[in-house]
Protein backbone atom coordinates (compact mmCIF):
# COMPACT_ATOMS: atom_id res chain seq x y z
CA UNK A 1 0.00 0.00 0.00
CA UNK A 2 2.87 2.40 0.81
CA UNK A 3 4.26 2.12 -2.73
CA UNK A 4 0.87 2.86 -4.23
CA UNK A 5 0.45 5.91 -2.03
CA UNK A 6 3.90 7.23 -2.94
CA UNK A 7 2.86 7.33 -6.63
CA UNK A 8 -0.09 9.66 -5.93
CA UNK A 9 -0.37 13.39 -5.35
CA UNK A 10 -1.09 14.71 -1.87
CA UNK A 11 -4.86 14.40 -1.17
CA UNK A 12 -6.98 17.51 -1.60
CA UNK A 13 -9.12 16.77 1.48
CA UNK A 14 -8.12 15.81 5.04
CA UNK A 15 -11.00 14.36 7.08
CA UNK A 16 -10.44 14.53 10.84
CA UNK A 17 -12.98 12.42 12.73
CA UNK A 18 -13.17 14.17 16.09
CA UNK A 19 -13.07 12.20 19.33
CA UNK A 20 -15.94 14.34 20.69
CA UNK A 21 -18.03 17.18 19.29
CA UNK A 22 -16.06 20.26 18.25
CA UNK A 23 -16.97 22.62 21.16
CA UNK A 24 -15.37 20.28 23.72
CA UNK A 25 -12.61 18.81 21.54
CA UNK A 26 -9.29 19.51 23.28
CA UNK A 27 -7.21 19.76 20.09
CA UNK A 28 -9.16 22.46 18.33
CA UNK A 29 -6.11 24.71 18.07
CA UNK A 30 -4.10 21.93 16.46
CA UNK A 31 -6.82 21.26 13.86
CA UNK A 32 -7.09 24.96 12.99
CA UNK A 33 -3.31 25.20 12.62
CA UNK A 34 -3.35 22.07 10.46
CA UNK A 35 -5.87 23.75 8.16
CA UNK A 36 -3.57 26.75 7.82
CA UNK A 37 -0.57 24.52 7.07
CA UNK A 38 -2.61 22.45 4.61
CA UNK A 39 -2.95 25.48 2.30
CA UNK A 40 0.65 24.91 1.30
CA UNK A 41 -0.28 21.39 0.19
CA UNK A 42 -3.40 22.47 -1.75
CA UNK A 43 -5.52 20.52 0.72
CA UNK A 44 -8.69 21.43 2.66
CA UNK A 45 -9.26 20.28 6.25
CA UNK A 46 -12.71 19.10 7.30
CA UNK A 47 -13.31 18.34 10.98
CA UNK A 48 -16.04 15.72 11.26
CA UNK A 49 -18.21 16.02 14.36
CA UNK A 50 -19.26 12.80 16.03
CA UNK A 51 -21.87 11.51 13.55
CA UNK A 52 -25.44 11.73 14.74
CA UNK A 53 -27.40 8.57 15.44
CA UNK A 54 -31.20 9.04 15.24
CA UNK A 55 -31.65 6.93 18.39
CA UNK A 56 -28.90 8.09 20.76
CA UNK A 57 -29.21 11.76 19.79
CA UNK A 58 -32.64 11.95 21.45
CA UNK A 59 -31.14 10.82 24.75
CA UNK A 60 -27.57 12.14 24.63
CA UNK A 61 -27.70 15.28 22.48
CA UNK A 62 -31.26 16.61 22.34
CA UNK A 63 -29.87 20.08 21.52
CA UNK A 64 -28.72 18.67 18.16
CA UNK A 65 -31.97 16.85 17.39
CA UNK A 66 -32.86 19.34 14.64
CA UNK A 67 -29.75 18.22 12.71
CA UNK A 68 -31.20 14.74 12.21
CA UNK A 69 -33.49 16.10 9.50
CA UNK A 70 -32.29 17.43 6.17
CA UNK A 71 -28.75 17.82 4.87
CA UNK A 72 -25.73 17.21 7.04
CA UNK A 73 -24.60 20.50 8.60
CA UNK A 74 -21.54 22.12 7.00
CA UNK A 75 -20.02 25.25 8.52
CA UNK A 76 -17.17 27.19 6.94
CA UNK A 77 -14.83 28.48 9.64
CA UNK A 78 -11.95 29.79 7.51
CA UNK A 79 -11.18 29.67 3.80
CA UNK A 80 -9.55 26.28 4.32
CA UNK A 81 -11.36 24.78 7.29
CA UNK A 82 -14.87 23.36 7.59
CA UNK A 83 -16.88 21.65 10.31
CA UNK A 84 -19.06 18.82 9.01
CA UNK A 85 -21.79 17.03 10.99
CA UNK A 86 -22.92 13.89 9.14
CA UNK A 87 -25.36 11.20 10.26
CA UNK A 88 -24.97 7.46 10.44
CA UNK A 89 -27.27 4.51 10.99
CA UNK A 90 -26.58 3.78 14.66
CA UNK A 91 -24.08 4.81 17.33
CA UNK A 92 -20.66 3.27 16.65
CA UNK A 93 -20.38 1.73 20.13
CA UNK A 94 -23.35 -0.44 19.14
CA UNK A 95 -22.25 -0.88 15.51
CA UNK A 96 -18.79 -2.11 16.57
CA UNK A 97 -20.48 -5.28 17.82
CA UNK A 98 -22.03 -6.12 14.46
CA UNK A 99 -20.39 -6.29 11.05
CA UNK A 100 -23.71 -5.52 9.36
CA UNK A 101 -24.36 -2.38 11.41
CA UNK A 102 -20.81 -1.20 10.82
CA UNK A 103 -21.31 -1.61 7.05
CA UNK A 104 -24.53 0.41 7.24
CA UNK A 105 -22.67 3.18 9.07
CA UNK A 106 -19.95 3.17 6.42
CA UNK A 107 -22.58 3.40 3.67
CA UNK A 108 -24.17 6.40 5.39
CA UNK A 109 -20.81 8.16 5.80
CA UNK A 110 -19.80 7.48 2.18
CA UNK A 111 -23.09 9.01 1.04
CA UNK A 112 -22.45 12.04 3.26
CA UNK A 113 -18.92 12.38 1.85
CA UNK A 114 -20.21 12.44 -1.73
CA UNK A 115 -22.49 15.31 -0.75
CA UNK A 116 -19.61 17.03 1.06
CA UNK A 117 -17.44 17.01 -2.09
CA UNK A 118 -20.21 18.68 -4.09
CA UNK A 119 -20.68 21.38 -1.48
CA UNK A 120 -16.95 22.03 -1.21
CA UNK A 121 -16.47 21.96 -4.96
CA UNK A 122 -13.53 19.59 -4.45
CA UNK A 123 -13.32 16.04 -5.76
CA UNK A 124 -11.05 13.65 -3.84
CA UNK A 125 -11.58 9.90 -4.12
CA UNK A 126 -9.11 9.07 -1.36
CA UNK A 127 -8.92 11.77 1.32
CA UNK A 128 -6.60 11.45 4.28
CA UNK A 129 -8.59 9.88 7.13
CA UNK A 130 -7.51 10.85 10.66
CA UNK A 131 -9.15 9.46 13.82
CA UNK A 132 -8.55 9.24 17.57
CA UNK A 133 -10.26 6.36 19.37
CA UNK A 134 -10.25 2.61 18.61
CA UNK A 135 -14.06 2.66 18.32
CA UNK A 136 -13.57 5.01 15.34
CA UNK A 137 -11.21 2.57 13.58
CA UNK A 138 -13.95 1.50 11.17
CA UNK A 139 -13.60 4.87 9.35
CA UNK A 140 -10.28 3.62 7.97
CA UNK A 141 -12.38 1.39 5.67
CA UNK A 142 -14.34 4.28 4.16
CA UNK A 143 -12.11 4.56 1.11
CA UNK A 144 -10.10 1.77 -0.49
CA UNK A 145 -6.77 3.57 -0.82
CA UNK A 146 -6.91 6.39 1.70
CA UNK A 147 -3.92 7.24 3.84
CA UNK A 148 -5.06 6.64 7.45
CA UNK A 149 -3.73 8.34 10.55
CA UNK A 150 -4.55 7.11 14.05
CA UNK A 151 -3.59 9.58 16.77
CA UNK A 152 -3.37 8.64 20.45
CA UNK A 153 -3.38 11.54 22.87
CA UNK A 154 -4.68 9.61 25.91
CA UNK A 155 -3.39 6.24 27.06
CA UNK A 156 -5.92 3.49 26.32
CA UNK A 157 -7.02 2.94 29.92
CA UNK A 158 -9.85 4.49 31.93
CA UNK A 159 -9.21 7.52 34.13
CA UNK A 160 -8.67 5.23 37.13
CA UNK A 161 -5.87 3.48 35.24
CA UNK A 162 -7.83 0.27 34.58
CA UNK A 163 -7.82 -1.75 31.36
CA UNK A 164 -10.33 -1.16 28.57
CA UNK A 165 -10.71 -4.60 26.94
CA UNK A 166 -13.23 -3.23 24.43
CA UNK A 167 -10.77 -0.56 23.23
CA UNK A 168 -7.90 -3.05 23.14
CA UNK A 169 -9.93 -5.43 21.01
CA UNK A 170 -10.91 -2.73 18.52
CA UNK A 171 -7.36 -1.44 18.30
CA UNK A 172 -6.19 -4.95 17.44
CA UNK A 173 -8.94 -5.30 14.81
CA UNK A 174 -8.24 -2.05 12.97
CA UNK A 175 -4.54 -1.32 13.45
CA UNK A 176 -3.44 -2.88 10.13
CA UNK A 177 -5.42 -0.16 8.35
CA UNK A 178 -3.49 2.67 10.03
CA UNK A 179 -0.61 3.87 7.85
CA UNK A 180 0.76 6.18 10.54
CA UNK A 181 0.39 6.28 14.32
CA UNK A 182 0.82 9.65 16.03
CA UNK A 183 1.42 9.90 19.78
CA UNK A 184 1.18 12.86 22.15
CA UNK A 185 3.92 11.66 24.54
CA UNK A 186 7.14 9.70 24.32
CA UNK A 187 5.81 7.19 26.85
CA UNK A 188 2.83 6.50 24.58
CA UNK A 189 5.24 6.17 21.65
CA UNK A 190 7.28 3.56 23.51
CA UNK A 191 4.15 1.58 24.37
CA UNK A 192 2.32 1.60 21.03
CA UNK A 193 4.75 2.35 18.20
CA UNK A 194 5.89 -1.23 17.60
CA UNK A 195 2.28 -2.28 16.94
CA UNK A 196 1.99 -0.16 13.79
CA UNK A 197 3.61 0.07 10.35
CA UNK A 198 5.08 3.42 11.18
CA UNK A 199 4.79 5.74 14.16
CA UNK A 200 5.78 9.33 14.86
CA UNK A 201 5.89 11.31 18.09
CA UNK A 202 3.73 14.37 17.50
CA UNK A 203 3.39 15.99 20.93
CA UNK A 204 1.31 18.90 22.16
CA UNK A 205 1.56 22.63 21.69
CA UNK A 206 -0.03 26.03 21.32
CA UNK A 207 -1.48 28.04 18.46
CA UNK A 208 0.77 30.94 17.53
CA UNK A 209 -1.86 33.56 18.36
CA UNK A 210 -2.40 31.96 21.79
CA UNK A 211 1.35 32.01 22.43
CA UNK A 212 1.57 35.67 21.41
CA UNK A 213 -1.31 36.62 23.70
CA UNK A 214 0.23 34.75 26.61
CA UNK A 215 3.67 36.37 26.34
CA UNK A 216 2.38 39.95 26.21
CA UNK A 217 3.99 41.82 29.08
CA UNK A 218 1.17 44.37 29.37
CA UNK A 219 -1.56 41.80 30.11
CA UNK A 220 -3.10 42.55 33.49
CA UNK A 221 -4.67 40.07 35.86
CA UNK A 222 -8.34 39.07 35.88
CA UNK A 223 -10.19 41.46 38.27
CA UNK A 224 -12.47 38.76 39.75
CA UNK A 225 -9.50 36.56 40.59
CA UNK A 226 -7.22 39.38 41.71
CA UNK A 227 -9.77 40.24 44.40
CA UNK A 228 -8.91 36.93 46.08
CA UNK A 229 -5.98 37.25 48.46
CA UNK A 230 -2.68 35.72 47.35
CA UNK A 231 -0.83 33.49 47.11
CA UNK A 232 -3.17 32.15 44.42
CA UNK A 233 -2.51 28.59 43.26
CA UNK A 234 -4.32 28.12 39.96
CA UNK A 235 -5.68 25.46 37.65
CA UNK A 236 -7.34 26.05 34.25
CA UNK A 237 -9.19 23.25 32.46
CA UNK A 238 -11.92 20.67 32.87
CA UNK A 239 -12.83 20.32 36.55
CA UNK A 240 -13.77 16.69 37.02
CA UNK A 241 -12.94 13.40 38.70
CA UNK A 242 -9.69 13.44 36.75
CA UNK A 243 -8.32 15.61 39.55
CA UNK A 244 -7.10 14.13 42.83
CA UNK A 245 -9.57 15.78 45.21
CA UNK A 246 -8.18 14.06 48.30
CA UNK A 247 -4.79 15.61 47.57
CA UNK A 248 -6.42 19.00 47.00
CA UNK A 249 -8.27 18.76 50.33
CA UNK A 250 -5.05 17.94 52.20
CA UNK A 251 -3.27 20.89 50.63
CA UNK A 252 -6.16 23.22 51.42
CA UNK A 253 -6.09 22.07 55.06
CA UNK A 254 -2.33 22.42 55.44
CA UNK A 255 -2.12 25.87 53.89
CA UNK A 256 -5.37 27.69 54.74
CA UNK A 257 -3.68 31.04 53.94
CA UNK A 258 -3.24 29.99 50.30
CA UNK A 259 -6.16 30.26 47.89
CA UNK A 260 -6.71 27.48 45.36
CA UNK A 261 -8.37 28.75 42.17
CA UNK A 262 -10.17 26.49 39.67
CA UNK A 263 -11.14 27.99 36.32
CA UNK A 264 -13.19 25.97 33.84
CA UNK A 265 -16.33 23.93 33.44
CA UNK A 266 -17.31 21.77 36.42
CA UNK A 267 -18.31 18.35 35.09
CA UNK A 268 -20.25 17.34 38.22
CA UNK A 269 -21.81 19.75 40.73
CA UNK A 270 -21.09 17.21 43.49
CA UNK A 271 -17.42 18.20 43.22
CA UNK A 272 -18.29 21.69 44.41
CA UNK A 273 -20.57 20.33 47.12
CA UNK A 274 -17.81 18.08 48.44
CA UNK A 275 -15.42 21.04 48.67
CA UNK A 276 -17.86 23.53 50.16
CA UNK A 277 -16.26 23.55 53.63
CA UNK A 278 -12.90 24.60 52.19
CA UNK A 279 -13.26 28.38 52.07
CA UNK A 280 -9.88 28.75 50.38
CA UNK A 281 -10.97 26.67 47.34
CA UNK A 282 -12.65 28.80 44.67
CA UNK A 283 -14.55 27.70 41.55
CA UNK A 284 -14.53 30.66 39.18
CA UNK A 285 -16.50 29.21 36.27
CA UNK A 286 -15.66 29.30 32.57
CA UNK A 287 -13.83 32.08 30.77
CA UNK A 288 -13.52 32.85 27.06
CA UNK A 289 -10.21 31.75 25.46
CA UNK A 290 -9.30 35.42 24.96
CA UNK A 291 -9.46 35.90 28.76
CA UNK A 292 -7.08 33.05 29.65
CA UNK A 293 -3.90 35.20 29.51
CA UNK A 294 -5.41 37.50 32.18
CA UNK A 295 -6.52 34.46 34.21
CA UNK A 296 -3.01 32.99 34.20
CA UNK A 297 -1.52 36.39 35.01
CA UNK A 298 -3.64 36.29 38.19
CA UNK A 299 -1.95 33.13 39.50
CA UNK A 300 1.24 32.95 41.54
CA UNK A 301 1.78 29.26 40.76
CA UNK A 302 0.01 26.86 38.41
CA UNK A 303 -0.74 23.28 39.37
CA UNK A 304 -1.93 20.09 37.75
CA UNK A 305 -3.13 17.80 40.57
CA UNK A 306 -4.31 14.89 38.45
CA UNK A 307 -4.79 11.33 39.69
CA UNK A 308 -1.58 9.34 39.78
CA UNK A 309 -2.21 6.34 37.55
CA UNK A 310 -1.46 4.97 34.08
CA UNK A 311 -3.94 7.28 32.40
CA UNK A 312 -2.08 10.41 33.46
CA UNK A 313 1.47 9.06 33.61
CA UNK A 314 1.29 8.71 29.83
CA UNK A 315 -0.10 12.22 29.34
CA UNK A 316 1.39 15.34 27.84
CA UNK A 317 -0.83 18.11 29.25
CA UNK A 318 -1.76 20.98 26.95
CA UNK A 319 -2.07 23.35 29.89
CA UNK A 320 1.64 23.01 30.71
CA UNK A 321 2.46 24.85 27.48
CA UNK A 322 -0.02 27.61 28.35
CA UNK A 323 1.49 27.95 31.82
CA UNK A 324 5.00 28.03 30.34
CA UNK A 325 4.18 30.69 27.75
CA UNK A 326 2.61 32.83 30.49
CA UNK A 327 5.81 32.47 32.52
CA UNK A 328 3.95 30.62 35.25
CA UNK A 329 5.85 27.90 37.16
CA UNK A 330 3.77 24.79 37.82
CA UNK A 331 3.66 21.69 40.01
CA UNK A 332 2.30 18.47 38.55
CA UNK A 333 1.38 14.92 39.42
CA UNK A 334 3.42 12.18 37.80
CA UNK A 335 3.38 12.86 34.04
CA UNK A 336 6.68 11.61 32.70
CA UNK A 337 6.65 13.81 29.60
CA UNK A 338 7.26 16.81 31.85
CA UNK A 339 10.55 15.37 33.11
CA UNK A 340 12.35 16.79 30.07
CA UNK A 341 11.64 20.38 31.12
CA UNK A 342 13.79 22.34 33.63
CA UNK A 343 12.88 22.24 37.31
CA UNK A 344 12.85 26.05 37.36
CA UNK A 345 9.63 25.79 35.34
CA UNK A 346 7.85 22.59 36.41
CA UNK A 347 8.24 20.04 39.18
CA UNK A 348 6.69 16.57 39.35
CA UNK A 349 5.62 15.51 42.84
CA UNK A 350 4.12 12.19 44.08
CA UNK A 351 0.44 12.55 44.99
CA UNK A 352 0.87 10.61 48.21
CA UNK A 353 3.06 13.37 49.61
CA UNK A 354 1.07 16.61 50.04
CA UNK A 355 3.89 18.11 52.08
CA UNK A 356 6.19 17.84 49.08
CA UNK A 357 3.56 19.56 46.93
CA UNK A 358 3.39 22.38 49.44
CA UNK A 359 7.18 22.68 49.55
CA UNK A 360 7.37 22.81 45.74
CA UNK A 361 4.65 25.46 45.52
CA UNK A 362 6.24 27.44 48.35
CA UNK A 363 9.53 27.45 46.45
CA UNK A 364 7.84 28.75 43.28
CA UNK A 365 6.05 31.50 45.21
CA UNK A 366 9.45 32.86 46.21
CA UNK A 367 11.23 32.25 42.87
CA UNK A 368 12.50 35.01 40.57
CA UNK A 369 9.50 35.46 38.25
CA UNK A 370 11.50 37.28 35.55
CA UNK A 371 13.79 34.27 35.16
CA UNK A 372 10.84 31.84 35.00
CA UNK A 373 9.14 33.97 32.33
CA UNK A 374 12.24 33.91 30.16
CA UNK A 375 12.63 30.14 30.46
CA UNK A 376 8.91 29.45 29.97
CA UNK A 377 8.51 31.61 26.89
CA UNK A 378 11.59 30.14 25.23
CA UNK A 379 10.39 26.57 25.85
CA UNK A 380 6.80 27.26 24.75
CA UNK A 381 8.11 28.86 21.53
CA UNK A 382 9.38 25.41 20.46
CA UNK A 383 5.86 23.95 20.52
CA UNK A 384 3.81 26.04 18.10
CA UNK A 385 1.05 24.15 16.31
CA UNK A 386 1.47 25.96 13.00
CA UNK A 387 5.10 24.85 12.79
CA UNK A 388 4.42 21.35 14.14
CA UNK A 389 1.57 20.65 11.72
CA UNK A 390 3.49 22.01 8.72
CA UNK A 391 6.40 19.73 9.65
CA UNK A 392 4.02 16.77 9.99
CA UNK A 393 2.39 17.33 6.59
CA UNK A 394 5.81 17.75 5.00
CA UNK A 395 6.89 14.47 6.56
CA UNK A 396 3.77 12.67 5.29
CA UNK A 397 4.21 14.07 1.79
CA UNK A 398 7.89 13.16 1.55
CA UNK A 399 7.47 9.70 3.05
CA UNK A 400 4.23 8.57 1.42
CA UNK A 401 3.42 10.73 -1.59
CA UNK A 402 5.33 11.76 -4.69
Amino acid sequence: MDNEIEMRRFPRIILIFLAVDWPIFMRRQMVMALAEAAKGFNSTVVAVNRPLCPFSTILKKPQRMHEIFGKSRLVKSTDNFYLFSPKYFIHDVVANRSGLLEKLNLMALRWAYRDLQKRLGVIEKNPIVWYYYPQQGYVSYLFKDSFCIYEIYDNLVNIKGGRLPFAERLQERHRARADLLLTASQKQHEKYSNMYKRAKFFGNGLARNTYERLIKANTGGCPEIMKIKGPRIGYVGMISERLDWELIKKMAERRPEWNYIFVGRVADEMIKQNMIKYTNVHFMGEYEPSQIPAVLRSFDVGYMPYRDNDFFRYSNPLKFYEYAAAGLPSVSSNMEELNKFPSELVKIVPNENPEEWIAAIDNYIEVDKASVKKIGREIASRYIWEEMTAELLGYIKSEYFS
